[in-house]
């Protein structure tokens, strides 16, 4: 059976409430990260300049989306 991840976009209206770490006027978009049970595990940030972070750790950076995904879910232990 394939477990699946999804992850969503957030409404720019939902930013404040779910940001850590991040100002929204810095980032171009923000995505919810959900695990295989279908729970937000964390969210990614994506900035004006195109890196990815994993909200609430600015101090490190991705290259893609994918990376910063793959990098979450491991640290949550929901890896498919």
């Amino acid at each position: 059976m394939d477990e699946t991840i999804r992850i969503r976009a957030v409404d720019k209206s939902d930013w404040d409430k779910n940001l850590q770490g991040f100002q929204a006027e810095q980032l171009k978009q923000l995505f919810a990260v959900y695990g295989v049970e279908g729970k937000v595990i964390g969210n990614i940030c994506e900035s004006l300049e195109g890196k990815y972070y994993i909200n609430g750790k600015p101090e490190v950076d991705y290259p893609s989306l994918q990376m910063a995904a793959g990098t979450l879910l491991k640290s949550k232990g929901s890896t498919p």
